[in-house]
């Protein structure tokens, strides 16, 4: 058996279905009427049919006053005689054909009625929880996007968030619908005769033991198909990602290798559980097949006998005092039919594990609560007039329970600084110094483990994030574009951009020459990721989107790695006229940069080294950044 905390789990998950499903309860109990009424035209339509046709039409046996009140005929000629006479016979052959045929189409109708019916419903509800998986996921930190993989994220959104729609029909319309069936056809045999009724009781407990051993191997097996499909398309998207990687380094082969063999494990996974669902199937058709074949034998004897029926009081709508032809058709077919809905009942039950542990997936991202979140009575943004502050800031990416010690994981130590609207501040270091972890914690894609970021005296903490973000325009050193044009690029941080500001931000970035030449000027559709434009291009879009937000703040993160000197001279020279009122920040090894800067913030080891302008630095005689600079030009 599973352990108690899995279980629990799972169930946990069943539960919290019911916050994407009230909203649709109006349209659930309209459809549960609908069906109930479904379900009594397809069991009493055939129940009728079959004793007015075999009894009546073939053996010309009268029949009873429900009967030929139901079908408008005289009680004289159908009820009170001994048997039906020719014409009696044909014109209720022709009346029981009409009722059938009329009967028959009006369950078809509602039958296909009710399965769309059921499909807009469900799409409605997993469309709610589709959105607020992806609300959650938007609203993650960095450090759990950091420690998740992509196509873990795409495969709980899109695959596992589906589960929901299928839990809610698999699991709760149609095992009601299935269970519906089989109650009332164990009645239905019930009222022909006891016995029938307790001999597929007798069989019902071999199959509940069978699911009870089974369940637990379902739950592990699912869980592993699952595993292996999240696995399987995160390599699907790292590949992709990386077509230009794979190629350049001739390593298609090794990577089509690797997705064999997950594609295989997946495969091994799936086959693994749908043989488990097979088994317990199995066992369930083979205890009712054996009950069924074991009715047979009574009913025939019965009939053999004419016994009167059990329930023949009850079963006068449909004339079934005597077992007949007639009681025996019907009697068998409602054994028949307990028995698909047992087997139709096991195999519910096994995928039912399946979507249990799809939907417990789901819920994990919408369990995590945010690291970064709006404090619960923010305070409004300020104007930024005196500058930003960085107050003996720390900050690790470690785990804080990983049992490894603080001061081996940190990386920013009491990092303290201010920078003031209409300066430059250059964020220099070795790799891995912290620099662009510094802006990071200013957007708080992080927030800090110790001191604090405040801008003109607010702690960032205090501010809403949707606020705070708005303030500051940043060029991420990833240069991410979509496949969209250039102008929806650049308008990607202001949509509502006017042409003019297109322009000025263009020219403001020196992307205005290239993208004059582009097919179609500003509304050249890129590719993906930009593919069309070489690096120093996508750097430039890039700073054009920021450039066109306009906000107090600006960060620069390797503006200018891509460009050549005679372009980087004038995207400095243009950013410095486009940044006097603002508070700049520059994260860049590029000394043409770093020259420009009124104030050159040197990191070394997660820790504020050295500060001060650009001469002041050179001047220190074995200063710690004029090292650091003459490395940087030799290697120039």
């Amino acid at each position: 058996m599973p352990s108690a905390p899995q279980s629990l789990r799972l169930a946990t998950a069943l539960w919290r279905t019911r916050r994407y499903l009230l909203p649709q309860w109006r349209h659930f109990v309209a459809f549960a009427l609908l069906s109930a009424l479904a379900m009594l035209l397809q069991i009493g339509t055939p129940l009728l049919g079959i004793d007015l046709l075999t009894n009546g039409v073939f053996l010309a046996e009268p029949l009873t006053g429900l009967q030929a009140r139901l079908l408008a005929l005289d009680a004289e000629r159908y009820v009170e005689v001994e048997r039906l006479a020719e014409e009696a016979r044909l014109a209720l052959r022709n009346a029981v054909l009409v009722l059938m045929c009329t009967l028959f189409a009006v369950g078809f109708l509602l039958g296909s009625a009710l399965s769309y019916y059921l499909t807009w419903i469900l799409q409605r509800v997993n469309q709610h929880l589709r959105l607020a998986m992806m609300d959650a996921a938007a609203h993650l930190s960095l450090r759990e996007h950091q420690q998740r993989k992509v196509g873990d994220a795409i495969y709980r959104v899109y695959q596992d968030s589906a589960m929901v729609t299928a839990v809610v029909q698999n699991a709760l319309i149609e095992p009601v619908v299935a269970l519906g069936n089989l109650v009332v056809a164990l009645a239905a045999v019930t009222l022909f005769d006891p016995y029938l009724g307790l001999l597929f009781l007798l069989a019902a407990l071999p199959s509940l033991v069978a699911a009870k051993v089974l369940t637990p191997r379902l739950r592990r097996q699912s869980a592993a198909a699952r595993a292996a499909n999240s696995d399987l398309t995160s390599h699907i998207q790292e590949s992709t990602a990386a077509a230009r990687l794979l190629q350049a380094n001739g390593a298609e082969a090794a990577a089509f290798g690797v997705f064999r063999s997950r594609s295989r494990t997946a495969l091994d996974r799936a086959y693994e559980l749908r043989r488990s669902v097979a088994v317990l199937s199995l066992l369930v058709f083979l205890c009712t097949a054996t009950a069924a074949i074991g009715a047979d034998y009574l009913m025939v004897a019965w009939v053999w006998q004419e016994a009167p029926t059990f329930g023949f009081g009850f079963l006068a709508l449909v004339g079934f005092a005597v077992w007949n032809l007639g009681a025996f058709q019907a009697a068998r077919e409602r054994s028949v039919s307990l028995s698909a809905a047992a087997v139709s009942l096991a195999a519910m039950w096994s995928l039912l594990q399946d979507m249990g542990m799809g939907l417990g997936r789901a819920f994990v991202l919408l369990d995590i609560e945010p690291e970064v979140a709006d404090p619960p009575q923010p305070e409004p943004m300020p104007a930024v007039r005196r500058g930003v502050a960085f107050d003996n800031v720390r900050f690790s990416y470690g785990d804080p329970e990983s049992g490894v010690d603080d001061a081996e994981r940190e990386v920013l130590r009491g990092v303290s600084f201010h920078a003031a609207p209409g300066t430059t501040t250059a964020i220099v270091g070795a790799s891995g110094a912290g620099k662009s972890t510094l802006m990071r914690l200013l957007l708080r894609l992080y927030d800090v483990d110790g001191g604090s970021i405040r801008i003109d005296g607010v702690d960032v903490r205090r501010l809403r994030l949707a606020d705070l973000r708005a303030a500051i325009a940043v060029v991420l050193q990833e240069n991410m574009l979509f496949p969209a044009s250039i102008a929806d690029n650049i308008r990607y941080a202001a949509p509502n951009a006017t042409d003019e500001q297109l322009v000025e931000a263009a020219r403001a970035a020196c992307a205005e020459e290239f993208i004059a030449a582009a097919p179609h000027g500003f509304d050249t559709v890129l590719g993906e990721r930009g593919a069309k434009l070489s690096t120093g291009e996508r750097q430039r879009i890039s700073m054009a989107r920021a450039i066109i937000k306009d906000t107090p703040i600006l960060i620069l993160d390797e503006p200018t790695a891509a460009l050549d000197v005679a372009t980087e001279q004038r995207v400095v020279e243009r950013l410095a006229a486009h940044g006097r009122d603002k508070v700049m920040f520059f994260v860049t090894h590029r000394l043409a940069t770093i020259r420009r800067a009124d104030r050159i913030l040197f990191l070394e080891d997660g820790e504020v080294a050295e500060q001060g302008d650009h001469a002041t630095l050179m001047a220190l005689p074995n200063g710690r950044f004029r090292r650091f600079a003459g490395t940087e030009f030799e290697a120039a």
